[in-house]
């Protein structure tokens, strides 16, 4: 009888061992785990790969951000954001790079950084109404007619600006426009004819 106790209480030890082995494998695979990423600009729901970080990167970043929520690391080129990367002109990322996905005051925030940690820029999606009077004016007066479909806000160690998305009718239009207001770049179709034009 003996024997039949230690035996079952050795099978029940097996169990919970093998049972806590599977927890915690399944603790380190969520290390590097799929999530869903969307965008309220995109028609899409894209997964993504989050990743770890290091702690460099994550103390500069929790620096820069401390009110940051719901932060989620992925490499750079999982990023399902709608963003122009040639409009903004910032340095061309490799796959070392790493993107934060993060929310702030109810707003969706994209920010990237080299693996040493160093700060590339900053993406937001803002609503038309919260671009300065300055873009306003340039897009009322330099965007007659078009309807702006998104705007991204843009930081980065030079400057704030604002890539905005129109459309008027079969005409799409990109531009990337200062806080004062001027164009700094735009592209995209105007009266049916291409346009790429750089002002900076």
């Amino acid at each position: 009888m003996k024997v039949h106790i230690i035996t079952a209480s050795v099978a029940v030890m097996a169990l919970m061992t093998a049972c806590n082995n599977t927890d915690s494998s399944k603790t380190s695979e969520n290390k590097d785990t799929a999530v869903v990423v969307t965008s309220d600009r995109m028609d899409k729901t894209v997964t993504v790969k989050t990743v770890e970080v290091t702690p460099v990167i994550k103390t500069k970043f929790e620096t820069k951000y401390p009110k940051a929520t719901e932060v989620q690391w992925t490499k750079y080129e999982s990023v399902p954001m709608d963003l122009d990367w040639e409009l903004t002109g910032w340095p061309a990322l490799d796959t070392m790079d790493y993107a934060a996905k993060y929310t702030i005051d109810n707003t969706d925030y994209w920010t990237w950084y080299t693996p040493e940690g160093e700060w590339i820029a900053t993406v937001s999606t803002i609503n038309v109404a919260g671009v300065p009077d300055a873009v306003n004016k340039t897009l009322q007066s330099q965007f007659e007619g078009y309807t702006v479909t998104s705007v991204n806000k843009e930081n980065d160690k030079n400057r704030t600006a604002y890539e905005v998305k129109m459309e008027k009718g079969e005409d799409k239009m990109k531009a990337l426009i200062d806080e004062k207001g001027n164009i700094m770049k735009k592209k995209g179709k105007e009266n049916g004819v291409k346009v790429k034009e750089k002002n900076i």
